[in-house]
């Protein structure tokens, strides 16, 4: 009887990804790109929000609980940190150019949320920055 055997090297992480958004589960004409996990910007983002909270409970010894209102400003400020470009995005008949202005003012829209909950989704799909390595 042969053992299955997976090769750890025929997978790598990628830094970003372009990545079709989806509402409903229906695709998008939209596609953007995304730092993922391994991506400098992300990791800095990600790790300043860590050593702010480890210095808190540093300090008081503590973990406390940001309001839920901040919450969702630190989302989309990492959401607008991590996207690196997009295309097909337009507003009111007009292609939207992709900078940190234009995605923060989208991203903070209460009438674009489910562009907001549709970039999140791309956000957390780890399986789009992983991809079959060259080396294999």
């Amino acid at each position: 009887m042969s053992e299955q055997v997976f090769d750890l090297a025929s997978l790598e992480d990628i830094t970003e990804a372009e990545i079709q958004l989806k509402r409903e589960s229906q695709p998008l004409p939209i596609w953007v790109t995304m730092a993922g996990p391994e991506h400098p910007k992300r990791k800095q983002f990600v790790f300043a929000k860590q050593r702010r909270m480890r210095q808190q409970l540093a300090k008081t010894g503590k973990v406390e609980l940001q309001d839920p209102a901040e919450d969702e400003a630190d989302e989309v400020d990492l959401l607008a940190t991590c996207v690196l470009a997009w295309r097909g995005v337009v507003f009111n008949g007009k292609p939207l150019d992709c900078n940190r202005a234009n995605v923060l003012a989208v991203l903070s829209d209460p009438k674009r949320a489910w562009f907001r909950k549709a970039l999140k989704a791309a956000f957390d799909d780890a399986e789009a920055f992983t991809v079959a390595s060259a080396a294999s």
